[in-house]
Parts: C-alpha cells; structure tokens; sequence
C-alpha cells in the first residue's frame, strides 16, 4: 500500500518529542483548521517505526496530557492501530469550528503541513472570519456629541412609545443598547454611527451604496448613477428610490382596476438590500454596489458568506456577520428575525412569473441576480446564442432562418442552437411546421 504523506489533515512523529509543547502546538494547529490526525510511530516519510509495548500507555498519557494544555480544550480522540504488526498511537483532533484555541496565549493554524503562529493582521482576519471580533461591537473614536439625538429619540419611540427622551441620558440610553461602553470615557461602538451617527461617512466611509443605470446588459455606457452616504435607513430608502426611478413600470387591470407591475418585486428588491446591509464585511472597504441593467439588476456586497454558510444551505439557516446591526434592523421593522427571507425572495419572484434570484460569490462579494421577464435564466449562453437573446430583447419572436442570418450560420447550426436554448429553458418553441418560431420562455 502507498504510504501517506503528511499534509493540511495528517503529521507524523517516530516518537513522542521531548517536549509536550511540540505535541500541544500540533493540535492547537489542527483545531483552529479543519482538524487532523497526529500519527506517533511513523516516520517523516511515512515508513512504519511503530511505538514499542512497553511505551504505547505512557504515549497515549503524554499526548493528552499534551492538549490538556491548550485553551480551551477541543475534543479528540487517542486509539492504537496495529500496522506491518507494529503499533501507532493515532490522534484525531475535531475542529473548533467559530470558536478557536490557544497555547500559552498563542494561536497556531495549520498551512499544508506546517503549523504557523498567528499574529497581526492574520491573526486580525482569522478572528474576523471566526466571528470572534464583529465590525459593529467594535469601538469607535466618535464621542457623544456625533451622535444625533432626534435619530436616537426616534429609534427609542419604536421601541417604547411612552418613553420620555431626555438629551442627558444618552450616554445611558446607547449603553442600555449595547452600542457604548464605559471603560473611564465613554466609548461608542460602530453600530451607534451606522444609525445614530450625524456623519456616517466621516467614521465608517464604506458604509455606502454605489447605484448606476447602465444602458444595455453590459456595464458600459451609464444612464443614471449616485451615491447614498447616510445613516442605514437612509441609505436603504435611498436606494430604494433610485431602483423605482431606474426600472420600469408595466400596468394589468383587476376587475374594474389598474394594478402597478413593478419589472422586479419590490418585496424582492427591499430583502435584498437589506441583506446587502445587514451581512455585508464592513472591514472590507469597498461599498455595497447597485447596478442594473436592461435585462438584469444586480446587488453586490463586500463579504463572501460567513462561516458554517455555504450557497447550498442558503436560505435555511441564518447566521449573523454583525449582530447588533441586525438587531436594530429587526427593532426598525426593516427584517425579520425568523431567517425566512431568502425562501420568500425565491417565491417571491416565481409567483411573478420571473427566475428566481441567483446567488454567488464573486472573488472577495456576495452577488444577488434578478433577472426581469426578458432574461429567463441565469445560463451559460456562446457568443451566437447570446446574439439570440439581443435579438429576442428587441423582437417578440425569432426563427431559424433569422437565427441563420444574424449569426452567419448554417440551417442545421441554427437548428442545434435553438434546440440547446430550449434544453437550457431560455426559449420556447411555437408550432412544428416550417413556419415555427420561437419566444422567450415564461415562468
């Protein structure tokens, strides 16, 4: 059999060190990484040495005595194996998951097969990325006098009505909300400038949202464009007003009334900006980016998906990047606290007859797609099927003998290309004889 090879996951040891801190280091490593296994008993370049009878007790005492060290303790486990007849003290170490433990104060990671101390700005980034420091409870250089008291007062009456503000008790009002300290001065966290703050910008310049109207479906010739810099409410007002000013307005009449169509579900739109908002990576400096297209409107926020959430479990969990900010989202009524929205936005958008929203991430953001009723679906399309789809934006139907002409191509080319857009649901076909055409799919 072909001998392992140490790795992210596996490191061996002929022997037990002469320090139990090699050992502890070790485990420390494959905790605060995706866990791994410790072999003792075989050599660096896998060959089998074995641990010796008399000495596999006091080897399996020594390793856990050796993560006994570490702080917290993760959980592990200590088996012997019989390998080539000789015995391998084996330890599997679990990862600590958001958590993350320390030796003597220090933090080791494991990179391939090297376990490093974490310090600076890695050090910085992992305890971000594990959710142990939030942008939000992070304090700020702001003193009270940057907060605005109208904003507060208003925010307070949401919450309790028959509160009676007074302007003195700030201070008492932002620590009761979690959103100041008092450690001698009075120290005011980020969350308190996201929404209270006379000047958002001059604190936290990130916190804004870049909208543009772009002509066509390609991010080149610009329509209409601005920047909202402003308190969290405002800025989702701000955007809100900028989408309805920049997309179209289609009309259907119920019973004896018009009824107002917007081209994407206001319901939609709002969730996804507030997501934008509430989940974005306010330590990444880049702003939240708002751009629409003829065909399409998509929402780009700094930040991939927070730890434990991945694309196929969107939707079905909800874990929070900024806890305080989305607790006062949920106060101002602007989300909910039961993690439903991302199944609403998808039904949202069936029951209007459109795709639903796709989601991904981009390099170092999170991406929302809307597609209006002219771009079915979120596919790969080649170069001529994509001329299709221009035609089929300006005209209500093509053929395959328009389909020839515009791609220079011939019948049966023409034939096989249509055939894999219907495959994919981007087009349907109307009629089977020679006069057939064909349309974009509904629904």
């Amino acid at each position: 059999m072909e001998s392992e090879t140490e790795g992210q996951n596996l490191e061996f040891k002929a022997r037990f060190p002469d320090s139990q801190h090699d050992v502890a280091k070790v485990a420390c490593a494959f905790a605060n990484a995706f866990g791994g296994k410790l072999e003792i008993g075989i050599g660096d370049r896998g060959e089998v040495v074995g641990v010796s009878a008399d000495e596999v007790d006091s080897v399996q005492k020594h390793v856990g005595d050796a993560i006994q060290m570490l702080s917290p303790v993760p959980f592990y486990k200590i088996t012997v194996e019989k390998r080539q007849g000789k015995s391998i003290v084996i330890t599997e170490v679990s990862p600590m998951g958001r958590g993350f433990c320390t030796l003597g104060g220090i933090v080791y990671h494991r990179f391939g097969s090297q376990n490093r101390k974490l310090e600076g700005k890695t050090l910085h980034d992992f305890l971000i990325h594990r959710q142990v420091i939030s942008f939000d409870e992070s304090q700020s250089d702001a003193l009270l006098e940057d907060i605005d008291p109208e904003t507060l007062e208003e925010f307070l009456r949401i919450r309790n009505p028959s509160l009676k503000f007074e302007k003195e008790k700030m201070a008492e009002y932002l620590t009761n909300l979690r959103l100041a300290r008092r450690n001698g001065n009075l120290k005011i966290n980020n969350a308190a400038l996201l929404f209270f703050s006379k000047e958002p910008a001059r604190f936290i310049p990130q916190s804004e949202v870049k909208l543009v109207r772009f002509k066509g479906t390609e991010a080149h010739t610009v329509i209409d464009s601005a920047y909202a810099k402003a308190t969290i409410p405002i800025l989702l007002d701000t955007a809100e007003k900028f989408i309805e000013k920049n997309t179209r307005m289609a009309h259907r009449i119920e019973g004896m009334y018009r009824v107002e169509v917007p081209e994407y579900p206001k319901s939609v739109v709002r969730e996804a900006l507030v997501n934008a908002i509430a989940h974005r990576d306010y330590f990444n400096l880049n702003t939240i980016q708002v751009n629409i297209f003829d065909d399409r409107m998509q929402i780009t926020n700094p930040g991939t998906l927070p730890e434990g959430l991945t694309l196929q479990i969107l939707g079905t969990i909800a874990i929070q990047r900024n806890p305080i900010t989305y607790e006062i989202m949920r106060d101002l009524h602007l989300v909910e606290a039961i993690g439903t929205g991302i199944t609403r936005m998808r039904q949202d958008m069936r029951t209007a007859g459109l795709p639903e929203p796709a989601f991904e991430e981009v390099a170092n953001f999170f991406r929302v797609t809307l597609y209006n009723s002219k771009r079915p679906l979120n596919v790969q399309l080649s170069p001529r099927q994509q001329i299709c789809v221009e035609y089929l934006e300006k005209n209500p139907t093509i053929s395959a003998k328009t389909y020839m002409q515009i791609n220079s191509v011939s019948l049966f080319t023409a034939a096989t290309d249509l055939k894999d857009l219907m495959k994919k649901g981007v087009l349907d076909r109307i009629g089977k004889t020679r006069g057939a055409y064909y349309v974009f799919k509904k629904g």
